[in-house]
């Protein structure tokens, strides 16, 4: 299932985590919904993401609801609970640059050799940085 929206996250549940780690979390899960497209493949790159920054332990689930997503988590022990509040749809530039991620992934052709604009090729990057994470 591949997704267009954009989302606002908002706090719901933070246990007993201090406000800069769960403004760290936020960055993470803002990161990884600019970057994945499917929803599917969502909860696992959130656990790569979050278990490079926070160490090992560390457990995410994603639920639907309506428009808006529901995120789940132990992090250093402390439950969370994020509302990823339906905002809009993404842009038209990324979805373009999600297309040409997918396109590049198994091809020979680096993102360097391609012919387009600067500033496509770094919101391309990002998307082509996800889809290694979840061919790892």
């Amino acid at each position: 299932m591949q997704t267009v929206q954009k989302y606002v996250l908002e706090p719901v549940k933070t246990g007993g985590l201090d406000d800069q780690t769960v403004a760290e979390v936020l960055e993470v899960l803002q990161t990884g919904l600019d970057s994945v497209y499917e929803l599917d493949k969502f909860s696992a790159i959130l656990n790569r993401m979050l278990a490079e920054k926070f160490g090992d332990y560390v457990y995410t689930g994603v639920a639907g609801m309506g428009k808006n997503i529901f995120i789940l988590g132990e992090i250093k022990r402390y439950d969370l609970m994020i509302k990823a509040k339906f905002q809009g749809v993404r842009s038209l530039q990324d979805l373009a640059a999600h297309q040409v991620a997918c396109s590049i992934r198994n091809s020979p052709v680096s993102l360097e050799q391609l012919p387009i604009p600067s500033l496509t090729k770094k919101v391309v990057g990002k998307f082509v940085e996800t889809a290694n994470m979840i061919t790892r």
